[in-house]
């Protein structure tokens, strides 16, 4: 996750305390690499750890993601079990250090308590610290929109699929709008189209009716309306991204892979990576061959920034079937 908002971090206990805002959950058996350009904190990434010692060599380095950063410097975290986690950050340390990339500090979790493992100053005590809660920097952080989930698990839930009765009442729906709309022209479809995005892009509700679900849910099939709804989202990501899970979950698999990248596409642009993550690969098992999705999901596991999303070529040059 990359964050727009800028953070005084004094300290260990301040960076345990944003990064389960800065990931969107409170990581468990994790890496996490907070990545320092000119001095301020310019992005956060998360792997899980290995399920042994014996694996440790095969844990990602992340080095990749944190120099197209452009990061310096960077705080190791690592979340489990004290002799893995440790071995983790030895590790990553000496990856770290072999792109020169400085290590500022390494932190373990574990239990409840955090460890510096490289502090053998009375500072440091062995018992190490308790979590902090309610921190300056957290509350400075949910202040700004941050969200704090208890677990991974409870972003995945966001893309659950709607109430089965409500799905089938947008199915329906959908059939009875494909129906109505065999006898439109294509230039009459399209106007259509690109009004119903517009519309609940500047709606204050979530839609409630399913025939407006199904509507928005066909509309973005149209790769040039997908690529107008992008565009238009692009304004207030943060809020657009509810309206694109909210219709996407009503959909058929066939249907939900477009409104599924655009929902990706927003958690991307406002820097909740997780969710983009979810969003994305919710749309590729719906669509495997979903292009734009491919190329957003292979973007963000990248490390690339959202800002970087700007220089992207024309989303309407894509080939038909993307």
């Amino acid at each position: 996750m990359t964050t727009q908002t800028k953070l005084a971090l004094n300290g260990p206990a301040d960076l345990v305390s944003a990064v389960p805002y800065l990931l969107g959950f409170e990581p468990e058996h994790s890496l996490v690499v907070v990545g320092l350009r000119n001095g301020q904190l310019a992005c956060t990434f998360r792997v899980d750890l290995p399920g042994s010692l014996d694996h440790v060599v095969h844990l990602p380095s992340l080095t990749a993601q944190a120099a197209v950063n452009e990061c310096e410097g960077a705080v190791l975290i690592a979340y489990g079990e004290a002799e893995l986690a440790t071995a983790c950050l030895v590790r990553t340390a000496l990856d770290f250090r072999a792109e020169d990339i400085t290590v500022i500090d390494t932190i373990r979790v574990t239990e409840g308590r955090y460890y510096n493992p490289d502090c053998a100053d009375s500072c440091c005590p062995a018992e190490g610290f308790p979590l902090p809660e309610n921190t300056t920097i957290g509350t400075a952080l949910v202040a700004a929109g941050a969200i704090r989930h208890p677990d991974r698990a409870a972003i995945t839930s966001l893309l659950a699929p709607a109430a089965p009765e409500r799905r089938n009442a947008v199915a329906t729906a959908v059939d009875d709008t494909v129906t109505a709309e065999v006898e439109l022209s294509w230039a009459d479809q399209r106007q259509m189209d690109l009004a119903a995005v517009d519309q609940w892009i500047g709606a204050a509700e979530l839609p409630d009716d399913p025939a407006d679900i199904a509507m928005l849910g066909l509309a973005v099939g149209d790769l040039d309306v997908r690529d107008h709804a992008l565009i238009v989202s692009d304004t207030d990501p943060a809020k657009m991204v509810d309206l694109w899970l909210w219709v996407a979950r009503h959909l058929e698999d066939d249907l939900a892979a477009p409104a599924f990248t655009i929902a990706g596409w927003c958690a991307y642009r406002y820097g909740n990576g997780v969710l983009a993550l979810e969003a994305l690969t919710t749309a590729l098992k719906s669509s495997p061959s979903y292009r734009l999705a491919q190329m957003l999901l292979a973007a963000l596991q990248a490390g690339i920034p959202p800002k970087a999303l700007d220089k992207m070529a024309c989303l309407d040059a894509e080939p038909t079937g993307a």
